[in-house]
Formats: C-alpha cells, structure tokens, sequence
C-alpha cells in the first residue's frame, strides 16, 4: 500500500468530499480511500458516487446507522461498535467505587467493535444493531 494523498478534514462531510473529488483528480488510479470517522466515509462516498468510482475500497468508522445503511450502497467496510458494551463497563466502574475497591476500576472502558462488510446480511446487522443498543433504545418507562 502507497499513501498518495493525506488531508486534515476536521471530521467535516462537505471537506472530506471536497478532498477525494481532489484525490480522484490528481491520482485516478487510486483503490482505497481510508476515512477516520462517519463524516469523512460519508463525504468521501458522495465524492465516489459523483464520480461513478465505487470500484475504489472505502471504509466507514463507527457503525452509526448511517453507515450501517451505506454498507448496501458503497461504503465496503466499516467497525461498528457494540454501545452499550462502554456504558456498562461504566456502570460497573461506578459499582467497584461505590464498594470502595478502586484498585479494581479498569482504565479503559470500551465495548465490543465488530467488523461488518457490504456482504453482511440485515439480519445479522439487525441483530448486533440489537445488541449494541439494548440498554439505551429501551422504550420509556421500560428501564
């Protein structure tokens, strides 16, 4: 793999598209645009669509149901993460505290990420979106 281009988009959707329509410009033959967040996956995906260049790899970085939607429509790749994973590993930090055992408490607090492509089916993207959001997506008063 050869970097042939690098730009500072600020996590920004229209500079992220701007930067590939300048990227698909200056190097046409390039095969894969790595996008460090949603926003830039998604400029860069309206770039590609523009340009009729969805042979080029494009991955997402999140797995927010933006994504989780682009998967059927030219975003190749992405990580999505299992959410609540993160808020119960919170949970059970703020436990360890509470019973006074702080040497316990993790330093790191991070869910599950799961790597989906555009094969994956919506069943199974249904599902983890199920187990990602279990706790969160609770209707009101159910908690």
């Amino acid at each position: 793999i050869e970097q042939v281009a690098a730009f500072y988009t600020d996590g920004n959707h229209e500079k992220a598209y701007q930067a590939t329509l300048q990227t698909l410009a200056s190097h046409p033959e390039i095969q894969m645009i790595f996008a460090s967040s949603t926003d830039i996956a998604l400029g860069a995906l309206q770039a590609l669509r523009e340009k009729n260049r969805l042979d080029i790899l494009l991955n997402g970085w999140g797995g927010g149901d933006a994504e989780l939607r682009e998967l059927q429509y030219g975003l190749d790749i992405t990580v999505m993460r299992i959410n609540d994973d993160n808020g119960i590993a919170m949970a059970e930090a703020i436990k360890l505290d509470m019973m006074n055992t702080p040497q316990r408490i993790p330093h790191i607090f991070a869910g599950d990420i799961v790597l989906l492509n555009k094969e994956q089916s919506p069943a199974r993207i249904d599902q983890l979106k199920q187990q990602a959001f279990r706790l969160s997506n609770l209707p009101q008063g159910a908690e």
